[in-house]
């Protein structure tokens, strides 16, 4: 994640207006990531929207796990950050840069929300 892609990403408004950051984060997975994977998906001889929809599926099941956990939300989620980082640090891929950037600005954006 650089400058370029917290200026690009968006927060889905339910995400601005949920009442905690478990409930926003899940508003966010459903709202957002689940939509562009399935979005991306439906285009399977498209190798970059099948690579950048499979990663935001990822993405959202890794959100999920943090907001179903008993501990502390905030903590696990810049893990999850911090994980999507080294994703985008470590891209090989035109789709991995970019899901990895938009997901991780928007997810940083949304934990700034809530603090």
């Amino acid at each position: 994640m650089n400058d370029f892609y917290l200026s690009k990403g968006t927060i889905p408004r339910e995400c601005k207006q949920a009442e905690d950051l478990r409930s926003s984060l899940r508003e966010y997975a459903r709202k957002r990531l689940l939509h562009v994977s399935d979005i991306c998906l439906e285009h399977p001889s498209d190798n970059f929207r099948r690579e950048f929809g499979l990663l935001h599926l990822r993405y959202a099941n890794m959100v999920f796990v943090v907001t179903e956990a008993v501990q502390d939300v905030d903590y696990l989620i810049r893990s999850v950050i911090t994980w999507i980082q080294h994703d985008f640090d470590n891209a090989m891929t035109g789709a991995q840069k970019e899901a990895a950037g938009l997901c991780g600005a928007e997810l940083t954006k949304i934990v700034a929300l809530h603090n």
